[in-house]
């Protein structure tokens, strides 16, 4: 065998007899990277063939294939069929061997992770193949002799082959989170991109995969790919795609008009039918949970905010993430949001999902607007009823119907003669007004520690920029700065996102008693106008409830703010007045609110004591669900100090 080319690198016994029939199978993941072309197989199982003279009866080939799953690898699984035809299953150990010793046969491949990355996967069919007496020849793994050892080093073989695997997606995920998040300020893409329009530090939009509905794909040059070399060709250029709206073709202004229908409380029917931007209902999940139509892209665990230009705003797409959970959970039989119920958002009644039956002592029922149609007997009349009288046809229930009307009438009333009143809205207004006055100075001190911050990381960055030009490329030195630079990327957008908070004192608004007047005049426009759905949205901002017994009633209001959660009551009909909610008490809450609001801009910066905040701080960022690893680069602190933090072993 003089003209033997890869012997020397694969294994030199054979488990099979001179004259046995083989198969073959060989798989190659694509790219001109792959430690061994499918090409390259073939002709090293030739080789070996020959060598042990075996009769190779065919070859399965599986070319750029992922390697991720065996679903799609056709010749792996025509070749898994002839053979499961061809031989069946023996399950007894002695005639199992027995008859592989009187009729062999083998597979032939290069490596075991050529059958399956998956360990498990991998077991599978191998052990499918064995109990068919179907022998296995790996040609990179050589046999001891000692069945024992050969089983565990094929079981460490087959871990070290699907780590290898999780490690290689790991640094896929990373690079191509790099290149999503690449900015339009990134000095690599300027040298390649000079004449770009913009330079502000705003993402560029790459997206992987097929475009949204109402975007469309643009090709642009953001390096060179240095380890990807052609004949005649040292390098190519690395070409990705950015989503930018589609605005020409008129498909970004359908998709506005199906999330306008939607807002209205249109139904998935409606919308396919004017917009036409699918053909069936189920595609519209997917549009509707889609959250890049904010502007905002979720990719590997992180939302990149402000990634493309806005379709909608973001309250839009969470208000219909809410609604879609709610449905789900109403398919599932489990107990619903009244307000998200799907027919009450469409409902014609004003207070439909507000009003609640306490006719059972302790328990209260939500109401559903009805109506009498009109006849010769009887006009029509509009009324609530209680949800559980109606299911168990007054069994559980037998507390007495409600004219919308009357009901309307008296919450609106109660609304804008004891709630909606100069007396409660001028110090809530002119609290307003010094509370962002307190948010920018709040906003400005964050700023200027964020830039403390900065310099002190630049310089760490020049640092070890200057001693990799002394010392050379180290792992480690290299590891350090990219941390500092993820670290300053951090510090600049947070720096960006404080100055947007920041309000010109010329902007501050000045509320006066006129215009007061004229919002309390146009609430009242507004709520007995005949657009009920803008009338719902008004009163639903200060009534949370309305919870009727009989012929009397409690009406819940609060003032819309997020921190204010705490509900007051006014009685409708006949009940003691209970106290109204202190304006004062809820200024204080509204400013609290908007500090809280502001997060730390570095971990510098926390007040007469350092580190005690900075220890509830990080608890706090833990809590809501920010990792180990992304809390030690924030406050600069070893993942050891931080696991101490959290769990108390040192303070």
């Amino acid at each position: 065998m003089s003209d033997s080319r890869y012997l020397h690198l694969i294994r030199q016994d054979c488990q099979l007899p001179p004259g046995t029939h083989v198969v073959a199978y060989c798989r190659d993941s694509g790219g001109e990277e792959q430690e061994r072309s499918t090409l390259q197989q073939v002709d090293v199982i030739r080789e070996y063939c020959a060598h042990h003279n075996l009769i190779l009866d065919q070859f399965y080939v599986d070319d750029a294939k992922e390697a991720g799953s065996t679903e799609h690898r056709t010749q792996l699984q025509q070749m898994l069929t002839t053979l499961r035809t061809q031989f069946r299953q023996i399950n007894d150990r002695t005639k199992r061997r027995k008859h592989s010793q009187n009729a062999p046969f083998g597979v032939i491949f290069w490596k075991s992770n050529r059958l399956g990355r998956d360990s498990i996967e991998t077991r599978f069919i191998k052990a499918d193949l064995r109990l068919r007496t179907i022998t296995i020849i790996d040609l990179n793994r050589t046999s001891t002799g000692d069945t024992g050892a050969d089983a565990v080093l094929e079981a460490f073989h087959e871990w070290q082959d699907e780590t290898f695997l999780d490690d290689a997606g790991e640094n896929a995920s990373r690079g191509l989170a790099s290149i999503v998040g690449m900015r339009d300020n990134d000095a690599e893409f300027r040298r390649h991109n000079p004449e770009w329009p913009t330079n502000d530090g705003r993402y560029l939009g790459i997206r992987p995969g097929i475009p949204p509905k109402g975007f469309h794909g643009e090709s642009i040059k953001i390096g060179i790919r240095e380890r990807k070399r052609r004949r005649g060709v040292e390098s190519e250029a690395h070409i990705v795609q950015r989503i930018v709206p589609d605005k020409e073709s008129g498909l970004w202004a359908r998709c506005r008009l199906a999330w306008e229908m939607r807002r209205e409380g249109k139904g998935i029917a409606e919308i396919m039918k004017v917009t036409r931007l699918y053909g069936t209902a189920t595609a519209f999940t997917a549009f509707f949970g889609n959250r890049i139509y904010t502007g905002d892209f979720a990719y590997g665990g992180k939302v990149y905010e402000n990634f493309v230009e806005p379709l909608i705003p973001r309250e839009w797409w969470e208000d219909e993430q809410k609604k879609m959970t709610a449905r789900s959970e109403k398919q599932r039989q489990q107990r619903l949001n009244p307000k998200l119920e799907p027919r009450r958002i469409a409902s014609r009644h004003l207070l439909t999902g507000l009003v609640f039956c306490n006719h059972v002592d302790g328990e209260e029922h939500p109401m559903l607007g009805d109506t009498i149609t009109e006849n010769d007997v009887r006009k029509r009349w509009d009324f609530y009823i209680c949800s559980v009288k109606k299911n168990s046809r007054g069994k559980k229930c037998d507390s007495k119907r409600i004219s919308t009307q009357a009901l309307n009438k008296a919450v609106v009333d109660k609304l804008m003669s004891e709630v909606l009143t100069h007396a409660n809205l001028r110090p809530l207004a002119d609290n307003l007004a010094q509370a962002m006055v307190e948010r920018n100075l709040d906003a400005e001190a964050r700023i200027t520690a964020a830039r403390s911050r900065l310099d002190e990381v630049r310089a760490s960055i020049a640092r070890l920029m200057d001693a990799i030009e002394k010392s050379g490329h180290s792992f480690s030195i290299q590891q350090r700065l990219e941390t500092r630079e993820a670290e300053q990327r951090e510090l600049l957008a947070e720096i960006t996102r404080m100055n947007k908070l920041i309000v010109k004192p010329s902007d501050i608004p000045k509320i006066s008693d006129e215009q007061l007047t004229a919002f309390i005049d146009n609430m009242r426009e507004t709520l007995m106008s005949d657009d009920v759905m803008l009338a719902r949205a008004a009163i639903a901002r200060f009534v949370a409830k309305v919870v009727v017994n009989g012929k009397t009633g409690t009406l819940y209001y609060t003032f819309p703010f997020h921190d204010i959660t705490r509900n007051e009551t006014l009685p409708l009909w006949g009940l003691r007045r209970h106290r109204v909610y202190s304006l004062e008490k809820c200024a204080k809450k509204v400013i609290r609110w908007l500090s809280d609001t502001l997060p730390a801009a570095t971990a510098d910066y926390y007040g007469p004591h350092p580190k005690a905040q900075r220890n509830e701080l990080i608890r706090q960022r833990y809590a809501n669900g920010e990792n180990i690893p992304k809390l030690a680069i924030a406050f600069d602190l070893s993942r050891a100090r931080i696991h101490q933090i959290l769990h108390g072993q040192r303070k």
